[in-house]
């Protein structure tokens, strides 16, 4: 398989996975992830021999001026610039021309373009001069080393602003409160300016696509409706991603980029380059900060036991003020995207929204009504944007405040208190808004603490924990999205058929309370983390079908698709990871425990609403009660007398 789900046309998908080398990590074999220095790692960027840097030498107006007009006479005899134009107004040059967005990217050292004094003659030197500047320039290091370990802290040090303005990057950060990059920025800097870029070059094997694409393209609607409220905007541009960003720092003259560090090592290696492109090509001071993650990046060591845990971080408050720029660069709409298309792919007939002349105004390009679109559900069964998240881990805090989520009499840990009931609310349901930056992990864990006594929430931020560690499984196991961590299981052979495969994915295969699960996976794009354990182990243990296939479709149909999480809970499933499950979850038994009366399987399975609570979890296949459920409530009623 490669990696595309079965039953899903190429031509009916967002995106197409992309079978990609990986780059190399920031550590090799014969090193640990405490052996390399994260503060090392970009200091020397864009710095000649000497210690200088375009950034020190661009800080005032009148010596970026000269700057850029020196660099435009150097580049014009070479034959880059065309004449008359400047690279200060970002008119008449190429960016491939200077490096950007190849494999051997141009770093100009000041050296090359500096102009001597006029009271110096060539060869001669002023050792007291270089004495000031080379401190100067170390002073310059330090504080943006400084600066750097404190934007890895998620902290903002307390500077002047800088004399421009500030270009943020938008990634799975879609939200005002707990956004470092944008915090910064507004502190900092006299305008802002937000962008979004769609990366045609996604290094990525599993670009978001699917469902997730449909939430990316809502999250990024409804953060911009926040944006309007400030006066400012997200400017949207599609291309390489490097490329477009360089554009924007060009066109707007900023003297910073700001961007939160992503956390899969494809997306990382992209941040490294983008980093080095904008210091060495341009001098823009660039900041990186944390704010996916709850406790630890992926690369960084963890701490010993005996310095204990790390203390908990009080997260950044709401951005309340942005200034927009002397000029907006240009922007495509986000319909322009194409996230909001979402149509439904192979949307079997008994679905509500299959519908035949859908299918051909599909292929004739032509608008879908909405409600025959596959999102459908999707928005109405899902509160979108950063204030809903907000509402959403406020309802919830209060519900397990009050014991809904832990009935009273019953101990936190016992299964039977109700954390697995599938008929009942009793879950979070906040990781899609975590997935793509509605809501902050850190102000997760700030605002439980707040509320939770410390059994409670021990257990709760327990599941976040586990998110943090599915990246660090990623970042250190890049492939086993695709490649089992136990290399044996690779000769593993699965006896399952495509047709089986094709009924699990529907829900058709005749155990209710699967069926009923891959339903709600299929309208609404989730089901809780139980359910995804019974319905994986369906697949593997039962129809012996690979554990690859129930990924892909995983990070189809999820809104909260993850490939860390998904890699590690599917290697866990299929016994090659690094833990592996030594549990069963019978599919009927199962059903009996998380849901005893039979609602939610009524609910998702309508056509099983008038069986009795007796046979509502009985396997439909062995004992014929599917035939029985088609019957109206008169005719079951009469053949049970």
């Amino acid at each position: 398989m490669d990696g595309q789900p079965e039953g899903i046309r190429d031509s009916d998908r967002h995106e197409t996975p992309r079978s990609r080398g990986y780059p190399s990590l920031p550590f090799g074999p014969g090193s640990s992830p405490a052996s390399w220095d994260p503060e090392d790692d970009g200091d020397t960027r864009g710095h000649d021999d000497e210690g200088e840097s375009f950034m020190d030498a661009g800080k005032s107006s009148e010596g970026r001026k000269m700057y850029f007009r020196t660099l435009d006479d150097s580049m014009r005899e070479q034959g880059v610039l065309d004449s008359g134009a400047s690279l200060g107004s970002s008119q008449g040059v190429s960016l491939s021309s200077l490096g950007i967005g190849s494999s051997n990217r141009a770093v100009l050292r000041s050296s090359e373009v500096a102009e001597p004094s006029d009271s110096t003659k060539r060869g001669e030197t002023t050792p007291k001069k270089a004495t000031t500047a080379a401190a100067s320039g170390a002073s310059q290091r330090n504080l943006r080393r400084a600066r750097r370990r404190a934007a890895r802290r998620g902290e903002v040090l307390g500077v002047d602003a800088e004399p421009g303005g500030c270009v943020v990057l938008i990634r799975e950060d879609c939200r005002l409160h707990d956004n470092p990059a944008l915090h910064a920025a507004a502190e900092m800097h006299p305008w802002v300016v937000p962008l979004y870029v769609h990366d045609e070059d996604d290094p990525s094997p599993w670009p978001v696509r699917g469902a997730g694409l449909w939430w990316r393209y809502e999250s990024l609607k409804h953060f911009d409706v926040s944006l309007h409220s400030l006066g400012s905007r997200i400017i949207y541009r599609k291309g390489n991603l490097v490329e477009q960003v360089m554009d924007v720092l060009l066109a707007t003259g900023a003297s910073a980029l700001h961007f939160n560090l992503q956390l899969e090592p494809w997306h990382h290696q992209r941040d490294k380059e983008l980093e080095c492109a904008a210091v060495g090509s341009l001098g823009i001071d660039v900041r990186t900060f944390t704010a996916m993650v709850m406790k630890f990046e992926p690369w960084e060591a963890r701490r010993s036991k005996d310095e204990g845990p790390r203390p908990r971080r009080e997260p950044l408050e709401a951005v309340r003020r942005l200034s927009s720029p002397p000029e907006w660069p240009w922007s495509i709409p986000l319909e322009g995207l194409g996230y909001g298309r979402t149509g439904g792919r192979k949307i079997p007939p008994n679905f509500r929204q299959f519908n035949e002349k859908r299918q051909a105004m599909l292929a004739a390009g032509f608008a879908v009504p909405e409600e025959d679109d596959w999102a459908y559900e999707m928005r109405r069964f899902w509160p979108m944007g950063e204030a809903a998240a907000m509402r959403r881990l406020e309802e919830w805090l209060k519900d397990a405040a009050w014991g809904c989520y832990f009935p009273p009499g019953l101990h936190p840990r016992d299964d039977a208190g109700g954390r697995f009931r599938a008929d009942k609310a009793w879950t979070a349901m906040l990781s899609p808004y975590l997935r793509f930056g509605d809501l902050s992990a850190r102000y997760v864990e700030w605002r439980t603490c707040q509320v939770l006594p410390q059994e409670l929430r021990q257990l709760f931020l327990k599941r976040v924990v586990w998110r943090d560690k599915a990246y660090s499984q990623l970042y250190r196991c890049p492939d086993s999205h695709s490649v089992s961590i136990r290399p044996q299981y690779e000769q593993e052979a699965w006896s399952g058929t495509r047709l089986q495969l094709r009924r699990w994915q529907r829900g058709e295969t005749g155990y209710p309370l699967v069926d009923a699960a891959m339903r709600q996976l299929w309208k609404v794009g989730w089901m809780c983390n139980h359910l995804r354990h019974v319905t994986a182990q369906f697949l593997i243990e039962h129809l012996d079908l690979s554990w690859k296939e129930g990924f892909a479709w995983y990070d189809y149909t999820l809104v909260d698709t993850d490939v860390a999480i998904n890699a590690m809970m599917w290697q866990m499933g299929g016994h090659s990871g690094i833990g592996s499950w030594n549990f069963v979850m019978h599919p009927i038994y199962a059903g009996k425990k998380v849901d005893p009366q039979g609602s939610y399987v009524r609910r998702w399975l309508p056509e099983l609403r008038h069986l009795p609570t007796e046979y509502i979890h009985c396997d439909q296949v062995r004992t014929g009660v599917g035939i029985f459920a088609r019957l109206s409530p008169l005719s079951w009623q009469t053949a049970e007398d």
